[in-house]
């Protein structure tokens, strides 16, 4: 929340006068009561990119909707509760914001809606659930009927801020509500994320941005630095764990001879590279951290190591490993260096789902010394669909099947069948969906698991595709050295349906908290007075559909996750 102050104070807990709690702050704003909300200098800021969608999408709406009465303010609002205005993210001169935004699962648990996947992966990369995606936090579901335009580029696109402003707009402006009109205001809010707190954190900010103003930040300074290669550094988050060492395996001792080489823990980061402009996508993934060798004596020469790193996913199948050959620091050295290179079109066209597990084993070469432990952390925050590779063909889903086929995880007879599924070009959605059917009931001697889902991900990508002219695929593919593999996908079901609507609530006096609109019809928990939403939009007056369960706002390292709908 942002330091918040009576009129007259300086925006911070020593402003004149006492500070208003947040509750009755969101009360003034959402019945029109005169309490003003002073922003501190710092809580005014807003990427000027940003900034300037909020304002077009309030300016095209007063135009095609100028009952509504919308305000950039309340789209800021929103803006800033969901995302904190894309923070740590960079955004194109076109408004397309990367990497990816995405929520948490919504799979029922923590509070969270349970909702199916509705797009295969498409926005989400996720084809168990759905989450919320971009800077408003639309789920697929709903992005799919609310999406708009903003940019007039002949795409929508969730992760695009001009785009996800517009359909906020919309979305606050449905069934003909005047946002002057307080008990319609709440009502609109709630129906974005049904939960009082939430509610309360947007109308704050807004009434704030209202009544102080606001910064307009370059976009370059919110933005994040540019990788190698031109390419955003995202912010993942990253915890390490230490994988415990086999009973009865003594520590390595070290001498002159056999030097100790640790890996730093606390030092490690995860970093998604672009390597080259032309490809979409991230080429790879960069592990850096510190790496010291230890002896009986003060090392006098640098001592190079060899560490052996793999990346898996949530089942513990392998995705792609590499060999890096590294100089160790002495103790208590501080500069991190590149430990692995992780192929970013192996991460993408595996699709998987969750945090990554990286394996690090160091080791020297040289006879009789011993082999470091391996240390074993997570990434997590990163989003398959941001690497090279998500965006796939039918030739890499027929050399993929290959590649199992020799490995023995599909039997070769249903590799024939399933290769004979496969067409040339994809000319609409749907053109896999023979070959998904088939995978489906082959039995676990016919496809193993790891076959089976890492297949179904790429399968289920292209089958969602409109159209894509691929030339025919070789008859044989030569195999890939490393197996990559994803969690079970699962076909997009059906968009839930929803009750018809609840009735306008009627108008709460000034003294208390307006009455919200009936709740969504699957429950979702309340959102912390920071705006740390989870819920499901409610319902509102009118025959359009209500919009889908939301889920649980992330740590400050991440996005806001409170979708709307």
């Amino acid at each position: 929340m942002p330091r918040l102050a009576a009129s007259g104070g300086s925006g911070t807990s020593g402003g004149d006068g006492p500070t208003p709690s947040t509750q009755s702050l969101a009360v003034a704003a959402a019945t029109g009561t005169g309490v003003v909300v002073t922003l501190g200098t710092g809580d005014k800021g807003i990427p000027d990119r940003v900034l300037a969608a909020y304002q077009k999408a309030a300016q095209r709406t007063a135009r095609e909707r100028p009952g509504c009465q919308l305000a950039w303010p309340l789209l800021a609002g929103i803006g800033k509760v969901e995302s904190g205005h894309a923070a740590g993210r960079s955004i194109s001169a076109d408004g397309t914001i990367t990497p990816s935004i995405i929520g948490l699962p919504l799979d029922g648990n923590d509070g969270r809606a349970l909702i199916l996947d509705t797009d295969g992966g498409n926005w989400d990369g996720d084809t168990f659930f759905d989450r919320a995606v971009g800077p408003m936090q639309f789920i697929p579901s709903t992005w799919q009927g609310s999406g708009r335009d903003g940019n007039d580029d002949g795409q929508r696109n969730p992760n695009n801020i001009d785009d996800a402003a517009l359909a906020t707009a919309g979305y606050l402006c449905a069934y003909n509500r005047n946002l002057t009109d307080p008990t319609q205001l709440w009502a609109a809010v709630f129906a974005y994320n049904p939960s009082d707190d939430y509610v309360r954190a947007v109308l704050a900010w807004t009434t704030g941005y209202s009544d102080s103003g606001v910064i307009a930040l370059p976009t370059s300074a919110t933005a994040g630095t540019p990788a190698p290669g031109g390419g955003p550094t995202p912010v993942p988050t990253i915890t390490v764990t230490s994988q415990p060492q086999a009973a009865g395996t003594p520590m390595p001792t070290p001498s002159t001879a056999c030097p100790v080489i640790t890996v730093g823990t606390a030092t490690l980061t995860a970093t998604p590279t672009n390597l080259d402009d032309g490809v979409p996508g991230y080429e790879a993934l960069d592990i850096a951290g510190v790496l010291t060798a230890t002896t009986t004596t003060p090392v006098t020469a640098p001592v190079t190591a060899a560490v052996n790193a793999t990346l898996s996913d949530s089942h513990g199948w392998t995705i792609t490993s590499v060999r890096t050959v590294v100089t160790a620091d002495a103790p208590g050295a501080v500069t991190p260096r590149q430990l692995a290179r992780f192929d970013g079109t192996a991460i993408g066209e595996a699709g998987a789902d969750g945090a990554l597990t990286v394996t690090l084993t160091p080791e020297l070469d040289a006879a009789g010394c011993a082999a470091a432990p391996p240390t074993t952390f997570d990434v997590g925050g990163l989003n398959a669909a941001d690497f090279a590779g998500w965006a796939t063909t039918p030739a890499r889903l027929h050399a993929r099947l290959a590649d199992y086929a020799q490995l023995g995880q599909v039997e070769p007879a249903t590799a024939d069948a399933l290769g004979a599924l496969i067409p040339a070009s994809v000319t609409g959605p749907g053109a896999l969906t023979p070959f998904l059917d088939r995978l489906g009931s082959a039995t676990p001697a016919q496809v193993h698991d790891e076959a089976r889902t890492r297949l179904t991900s790429i399968a289920q990508r292209l089958n969602s595709q409109q159209t894509q002219g691929t030339p025919p695929p070789a008859p044989t593919a030569a195999p890939a050295p490393t197996a990559t593999t994803t969690p079970a996908g699962t076909p997009a079901p059906t968009a839930t349906p929803v009750p018809a609507p609840s009735p306008t609530p009627t108008p709460a006096p000034a003294s208390t908290t307006p009455a919200p609109p009936a709740p969504a019809p699957t429950p979702a928990s309340a959102a912390t007075a920071a705006g740390a939403a989870s819920a499901a939009p409610a319902p509102s007056p009118t025959p359009t559909p209500a919009p889908a369960q939301t889920q649980t706002q992330t740590t400050p390292a991440s996005p806001a996750t409170s979708p709307p709908a």
